[in-house]
């Protein structure tokens, strides 16, 4: 089988000649890896586990963004994920006026205000245009650069509405205004959901294959709203959304990100047309039974725990682990291997290659 091969294989449930293989990297634990395994480009480290996926990285770019700043705050710089404007007092701000920092530590950012934060007029904020959302063609032109690469399976992503919508407002708002002040937060869910539609549209009309929903809406415990609140105030963005994007492509696969406990709504995202949910987290969800329960629904992809397993177990247990879930998950296809999140930097790298070693089934250095 090519890669696309037993990805589309896995996805339609039918049994692959091995387990598909996908990759989730922080950059500066990729960079290690690279170095550890001997390789020197991204695209050499996955040719070197053998990943079935690759993936496309859209961005929003608004030529006006300094212009919309009044050039207070110096030049914007171009970084992974766009461009920020940095603050005297070392904080950095998008071109949605959403500021972070690094956090003590320097490995982490921290959410710190946002245009809506102390803000509850809807109307007092300019939005940018939707042009902002990259082109059709500059996203085509990465889809065509991996496909020099081999015949694999591409995927996008896209924001869930309510991720940005608390980085606009502030998660604890945002919390608030599903009770208190639902017209405003409804219309922050959709003015949101607007930007990620057309970012999926045209991903979809780009020529990727799979097309991913993040966003965390879930603790390890339970969701971070109730069931009414989802109903209420994020499904029907979904449901809109996805409605679209299957209109534009009925092949289109989806896929539905959130860490934490997802059990209260799985059947929910499967009825809005999700097929493929990730990471069931292992910390608190149970990957066999979700198997046993919904494994000829949808695609799991994931559940390889980078809290415990990788950081602390040994190689012995990695490949142990990583065998039988293997083993259960991969029944009549329906698994994508892959880290539950970003690998950190805790990890052995001698555990990431017992990973990918035991998915391959045979010794990579």
């Amino acid at each position: 089988m090519t890669s696309k091969e037993r990805v589309l294989a896995t996805l339609n449930h039918r049994q692959p000649d091995r387990v598909a293989i996908d990759y989730w990297f922080r950059d500066d634990v990729k960079e290690l890896f690279k170095k550890f395994v001997g390789v020197e480009t991204d695209e050499g480290l996955y040719q070197f586990i053998h990943a079935d996926l690759r993936t496309v990285e859209p961005v929003y770019f608004d030529p006006e963004f300094e212009d919309r700043t009044n050039g207070v705050l110096g030049d914007a710089v171009e970084l992974t994920g766009g461009r920020f404007i940095f603050h005297e007092d070392g904080t950095f701000e998008d071109l949605w006026g959403t500021i972070r920092r690094n956090g003590e530590d320097g490995l982490y950012t921290e959410w710190v205000s946002g245009p809506y934060h102390d803000n509850d007029d809807f109307d007092a904020y300019t939005w940018p245009s939707i042009e902002i959302v990259e082109s059709q063609a500059s996203i085509r032109t990465k889809v065509e650069q991996i496909q020099t690469y081999g015949e694999f399976a591409i995927k996008g992503y896209i924001d869930n509405p309510f991720k940005h919508a608390w980085q606009m407002r502030g998660l604890e708002n945002t919390l608030c205004d599903m009770l208190i002040d639902p017209e405003f937060c409804s219309r922050l869910m959709w003015k949101c959901a607007s930007y990620a539609k057309e970012m999926g549209l045209r991903l979809i009309r780009a020529g990727v294959d799979i097309l991913g929903i993040v966003g965390d809406i879930a603790s390890q415990t339970s969701l971070l709203f109730s069931l009414d609140c989802w109903r209420q105030f994020i499904r029907p963005c979904l449901d809109d959304m996805i409605a679209a994007f299957k209109k534009e492509n009925p092949d289109i696969y989806l896929f539905f990100h959130s860490d934490g406990c997802l059990d209260m709504i799985i059947p929910e995202l499967i009825d809005t047309g999700f097929e493929i949910i990730n990471p069931i987290q292992p910390e608190c969800m149970d990957l066999f039974k979700f198997k046993d329960e919904y494994g000829d629904k949808v695609t799991i992809h994931g559940g390889i725990s980078i809290q415990e397993l990788l950081p602390f177990g040994s190689v012995e247990d990695v490949h142990r682990e990583v065998r039988a879930i293997i083993d259960y998950c991969n029944r009549d296809g329906g698994y994508i291997l892959c880290p539950a999140n970003l690998v950190q930097l805790d990890t052995p790298m001698e555990n990431i290659l017992a990973l990918y070693e035991e998915a391959v089934g045979t010794t990579l250095l």
